[in-house]
């Protein structure tokens, strides 16, 4: 009886030491529930339509150059007002990004790459859901398109417009696209426990 307590007491053990282990590191699980996923959709579905809009109505009224100035201010407004809105993280994040602010934190990397691999299905952009420690993540392919993205993010940037880029983002890495290639991503996510309370 004696032999079988200790048995059990040092499987006991050995199993407690394993999970603690496996508790401290970065954890990625399977899809968030629906109910986010759909949410998640349309905030980034939001974030992409209000932000066409204005850089479409700063194309059309100043071109390119006085395009880059909108995308800088708008781009970040949108977001925060729709994160404030839906008590969510909205953003964009991109690896070759213009503004550094958009940087890929390295636990997302993973998801980023996999649609680096494929920003495509069907014609239609590839969408990621996930749980990663504990937080609901949807991020989604912004696939670079013709127009209007050419004129600022593509493989023949105007001298005019490259200038104004430089001026505005000194250290921009966001040209040389081309149709096709990930331009970006939308990311929403759940906040952070610590930031909630």
């Amino acid at each position: 009886m004696k032999m079988v307590s200790r048995r059990l007491f040092a499987f006991s053990a050995a199993l407690t030491s394993s999970m603690a282990g496996c508790s401290q590191e970065t954890t990625e699980s399977p899809q968030p529930d629906q109910a986010f996923t759909m949410k998640a959709e349309q905030l980034a579905d939001q974030l992409q339509s209000d932000l066409q809009a204005e850089l479409s109505s700063a194309l059309a009224i100043t071109g390119p150059v006085g395009a880059i100035g909108v995308c800088q201010s708008a781009a970040p407004t949108i977001a925060d007002n729709l994160s404030a809105q839906s008590g969510l993280e909205v953003s964009r994040i991109a690896s070759q990004n213009r503004n550094p602010d958009n940087s890929i934190e390295p636990e997302l990397a993973s998801l980023y790459a996999k649609l680096e691999a494929q920003p495509l299905d069907g014609g239609k952009p590839v969408a990621i859901h996930r749980q990663i420690d504990g937080r609901s993540v949807y991020m989604r392919a912004i696939p670079m398109r013709e127009r209007p993205c050419a004129a600022c993010h593509g493989t023949e940037v105007a001298p005019k417009v490259r200038d104004a880029i430089q001026a505005q983002y000194p250290s921009d890495r966001a040209t040389g696209f081309k149709s096709g290639d990930l331009r970006g991503a939308f990311l929403v996510r759940t906040i952070k426990r610590s930031e909630a309370e």
